[in-house]
């Protein structure tokens, strides 16, 4: 019991000390002056001093730069300062001393773009590319075809086209034969013969060139009509061969079309007298001798409607339609008819002796027999013999197959069941 009083009246006593000290120590701060604030001057002082050691560093710094070699990749262009200000906001804004160039890429070929990229990647130039076949592999250059020159056509004409000039000059005695002997080439004015094509075997003389479709305006000799071939399809020729092979050609036509005209007239009289014979003939004549008489004409023409023909009269309309294939729309009479060309021109009055056969090419197509025993027979082109000018031709109604000339056989483009009527 003593004990516990003895601790009971001492932790008493100094919990009792302690809250006096507390108190005396807050009545001694209470009672001490109050600290003043740290004067301006001390601050200002502080903020010019890290001002100046801010300055000095950065004159020492330029100092550095300017005495070393600085890149002019990183220097700053400075303002010109004499210069003149023109233009909107002239008196805020003055212009650079030195504007870098605009970088002109149309200068730089794409080759050396190619080129930078593959050095990018570690090409190095006469080393293979790769790990393991690291060879050096010469690349393949295709040499370029002539302009509009197709995959199947020869180089060698083409290559012939080129004008070849004399190995010396000619004195000047013999400039005038030489421009006569030789050819001028694929020039306006130039005189040409037509190669392939409609108009082969004709001459004329270039009016224009077509560079961008390599093609050449003609006017023909014959007719003097102006027609666009191919430079590929033309040769050039001096000025005397054409003289002397134009006058030529002009003389042939004439002479064939006065040939034409004086048997087209030895037909028609032929006709009239037999009409005239056929007139006065007894009616007791009897009957196979009538058929003879009467299929003796007929056999003479073969003009038949939806026949696909060939035009070769070259004196018609200046050679206009020469050479070019047509349809037979209508036939007026035994030798004249009616004809549609692809273009859709129509020309009439047309006579037989204009026109000509036309045997398809591709075998299967429908033709008709216009001559002899089967004639008006519509059949199918089994095979054709170009060198002998013969056709085998099959005959569904007959059975049969049979072999006929060029002249015995025409496209058809008419109706299927024309040869079952």
């Amino acid at each position: 019991c003593f004990l516990l009083f003895f601790l009971t009246a001492t932790s008493t006593s100094w919990v009792q000390a302690i809250l006096n000290l507390h108190l005396l120590s807050s009545w001694a701060y209470r009672r001490l002056p109050p600290r003043d604030p740290p004067s301006g001057a001390l601050v200002d002082g502080v903020l010019s001093q890290a001002v100046k050691e801010l300055i000095k560093e950065s004159k020492k710094s330029l100092e550095e730069r300017e005495n070393a070699c600085v890149d002019p990749t990183l220097a700053i262009p400075m303002i010109r300062k004499g210069c003149t200000p023109s233009g909107e906001g002239a008196d805020s804004k003055r212009r650079a001393e030195t504007v870098p160039e605009e970088a002109n890429y149309e200068v730089v070929p794409v080759e050396a773009y190619g080129l930078a990229m593959l050095r990018g990647m570690g090409w190095k130039p006469g080393e293979g590319i790769g790990r393991i076949f690291n060879q050096v592999v010469k690349p393949r250059v295709n040499s370029l075809r002539p302009k509009g020159l197709g995959l199947g056509a020869n180089l060698t004409e083409a290559q012939d086209l080129t004008p070849t000039g004399p190995s010396r000059m000619p004195r000047p005695d013999e400039q005038g034969k030489d421009k006569e002997d030789q050819p001028q080439g694929l020039v306006p004015g130039g005189a040409v013969m037509v190669l392939s094509g409609p108009h082969r075997g004709f001459y004329g003389k270039v009016e224009g060139l077509d560079p961008d479709n390599v093609r050449a305006m003609v006017r023909l000799a014959v007719g003097s009509q102006m027609v666009t071939v191919s430079e590929y399809c033309l040769r050039p020729v001096s000025q005397q061969e054409f003289d002397k092979k134009a006058l030529d050609l002009r003389q042939q036509n004439r002479t064939a079309s006065l040939r034409k005209t004086l048997r087209n007239q030895e037909l028609h009289i032929q006709q009239d007298n037999s009409e005239r014979k056929r007139k006065h003939l007894p009616d007791r004549q009897n009957g196979p001798a009538a058929k003879i008489e009467k299929a003796a004409p007929r056999s003479q023409h073969w003009l038949h409607r939806d026949l696909r023909v060939r035009f070769v009269d070259k004196m018609y309309k200046g050679g206009q339609y020469y050479n070019t294939k047509m349809i037979i729309e209508d036939v007026l009479s035994p030798d004249t008819c009616v004809c549609q060309t692809d273009e859709g021109r129509v020309l009439e009055g047309l006579r037989e002796d204009m026109l000509e056969t036309l045997v398809p090419k591709a075998e299967g197509d429908r033709v008709m027999v216009v001559l002899g025993p089967q004639a008006g027979r519509v059949g199918h082109l089994l095979s054709r013999d170009r060198a002998r000018s013969q056709a085998l031709v099959q005959l569904p109604r007959e059975n049969q197959v049979v072999e006929l000339h060029y002249d015995a056989v025409c496209q058809y483009t008419g109706p299927s069941d024309t040869d079952e009527d």
